[in-house]
């Protein structure tokens, strides 16, 4: 029988595999700017979830996924900018960002 952490750590592996998809997608499909945004957004928030079920985090990890979530928020701030309907696409991108940054305040504890 498997004990819980292992089982949690294939979780984890699940959602950073969910991530490396939807990386491929945003790539292989034709999407509009705030689409491609919005994928990519949402792939590092599943990549940081799957992390969040690791037992260890390296301090350099961390700060690498703080750096490219920084990254996302400007261009996901820059993409919302271009379009004319600014609150609206803002409002997509609100809640994997807002996840995204809960989850990184959650790992800062495991380092």
């Amino acid at each position: 029988m498997k004990t819980t952490r292992r089982t949690q750590r294939w979780y984890g592996y699940f959602f950073i595999g969910l991530s490396v998809l939807a990386l491929l997608l945003a790539g292989l499909l034709p999407l509009s700017l705030v689409e491609r945004a919005l994928i990519l957004t949402t792939a590092v928030t599943l990549l940081t979830y799957g992390i969040s079920y690791q037992s260890r985090l390296a301090r350099g990890w961390w700060l690498a996924l703080v750096v490219v979530g920084g990254g996302l928020v400007l261009l996901d701030l820059v993409v919302a900018l271009m379009t004319p309907a600014l609150f609206l696409t803002f409002l997509e991108f609100l809640l994997p960002l807002t996840f995204l940054v809960v989850l990184l305040g959650y790992l800062r504890r495991l380092i």
